[in-house]
């Protein structure tokens, strides 16, 4: 069982469409209260689309906006500004583009190590707000490597869309040996809902006697299609019938598994505390049993959360916990999944060649394994690799490759994921009716799944997109 990895988690109830409105009106209030003054912001914004439209919206509202943009391979962003042509005293400063000078495989930067020591001289030649635009993982390195120039940072904005298109975690998986399930196609995998469901109504309701323990395995599974399938109101009512059976027999490595496969389904509804709860209760029934297998997904799991809320380092911590365990015990699987999760997070930290690493690490077990799910997954995961790299071509290969596995397996979850990969491609070529059209796709499928926060950061890549004529 899979998900898509979404943002940091906002406030209860305060949803993610408002919260990036709020943030524009801040830049605008910002722009205009610090104009004639020396300020710097940081604005972080994965979507080149997306970046240079709000920079087009708020340099029409506001006359004297100066947009740079930065070329590939430049050292002196400082020098590069200055004798820029344009105008010389303008009302705001916006670079953009400054990544494209932070190749990824490199410890240290030269560009960032210049913006450090040329930090005192831009107050001094630019009295106006300068806005830096970066991705996340740039904005994390400017952050640590130009240690002096970001103390300077005094306003910080977040218009992150890449969660719609995001990295898919290898963790979320359900409990149990479903790999066969798991590669059926779309039309195999409604037959075989049907006949788990006549098993199940012919064991009656509750069942009993031995074949109780074999319900509540037709359960577990029944709850994994409906969830690849997208349905997760059916999969949570699987998945908790097959509690109840456990609970009354007493089997506490079930009561372990359910628990965790149902903290996946709230996780997937951004319910973050209630499915940490879960994941909580399950570590602590497999840790009492000593049961490792399930220690490893929990915590596996776990870790998900963390990297959800932004908590990369305690999130790591986990994973890490959890490939040991699974080396230890030869679990391949798990193995692979945790390589992905390592992976994701050193791709948020910027550590590209590092990132692409454990994804091929963890396709070339998948693809050994014939689990077409982390087959996939993985190949998503190194798509986005790809494009922050800025190899688009490459990309996009690897995500129409995920999509294709994911229409087969009518993990419809999949679907969403890669149409937002590549609508969000076509938005960097310019190719808005294309990202237009994918991007309604996966906003209603998001829809159709009930994935409230992720129908709102479709949504607004949506209307982030220039009105059609």
């Amino acid at each position: 069982m899979t998900e898509p990895a979404p943002p940091v988690a906002t406030a209860p109830g305060y949803g993610e469409a408002e919260r990036q409105a709020a943030e524009l009106a801040a830049m605008r209030r910002m722009l205009d209260v610090a104009r004639g003054c020396f300020s710097l912001s940081v604005a972080v914004c994965n979507s080149p689309a997306l970046r240079d439209q709000i920079a087009r919206e708020l340099s029409q509202a506001s006359a004297g906006i100066r947009v740079v943009v930065v070329p590939r391979g430049t050292i002196d962003v400082f020098a590069l500004v200055v004798t820029d042509q344009a105008d010389p005293r303008p009302a705001a400063l916006f670079l953009t583009n400054l990544e494209a000078s932070l190749p990824s495989g490199r410890e240290s930067h030269p560009t960032l190590r210049s913006l450090n020591a040329s930090r005192e001289l831009w107050p001094r030649k630019f009295p106006c707000p300068i806005v830096i635009w970066l991705p996340e993982y740039a904005a994390a390195l400017l952050s640590t490597q130009a240690r002096d120039f970001w103390r300077y940072r005094s306003h910080s904005f977040e218009f992150v869309s890449e969660h719609v298109y995001a990295l898919a975690d290898a963790a979320t998986r359900v409990s149990g040996d479903l790999m066969s399930a798991g590669n059926l196609s779309s039309e195999e995998k409604r037959f075989r809902i049907a006949e788990l469901e006549d098993r199940i109504a012919d064991a009656g309701d509750p069942p009993s006697g031995a074949i109780a323990f074999h319900c509540s395995m037709w359960l577990n599974e029944l709850g994994f299609l409906y969830f690849s399938v997208g349905n997760l109101e059916r999969a949570e009512q699987m998945h908790r019938r097959a509690l109840e059976i456990q609970e009354k027999l007493g089997r506490l490595e079930g009561v372990a598994v359910h628990t965790g496969n149902l903290a996946i389904i709230y996780q997937t509804r951004g319910d973050l505390n209630r499915a940490e709860q879960m994941h909580r209760k399950a570590l602590e029934i497999d840790e009492k049993l000593g049961r490792m297998e399930g220690v490893a997904e929990d915590s596996g799991n776990l870790g998900v959360i963390y990297r959800m809320r932004g908590d990369l380092e305690r999130a790591e911590q986990m994973h890490r916990k959890a490939l040991e365990i699974n080396e230890k015990l030869g679990r391949l699987e798990g193995v692979a999944a945790e390589s992905g999760n390592l992976g994701i997070i050193y791709g948020r930290r910027g550590h590209l060649d590092r990132a692409e690493q454990m994804f091929r690490k963890s396709l070339e077990i998948e693809e050994k394994l014939g689990r077409m799910e982390g087959v996939a997954d993985d190949s998503g995961n190194l798509g986005i690799i790809y494009r922050m790299r800025g190899d688009l071509d490459r990309a996009e290969q690897m995500f129409r490759k995920a999509l294709e596995i994911d229409e087969r397996l009518g993990r419809i979850g999949g679907v969403a994921n890669q149409s937002g990969n590549l609508g969000s491609m076509a938005a960097d070529r310019g190719d808005v009716d294309a990202a237009r059209e994918l991007w309604t796709r996966a906003l209603g499928i998001f829809r159709q799944i009930g994935a409230a926060h992720r129908m709102e950061q479709t949504q607004r890549l949506l209307d982030g997109l220039p009105e059609q004529s």
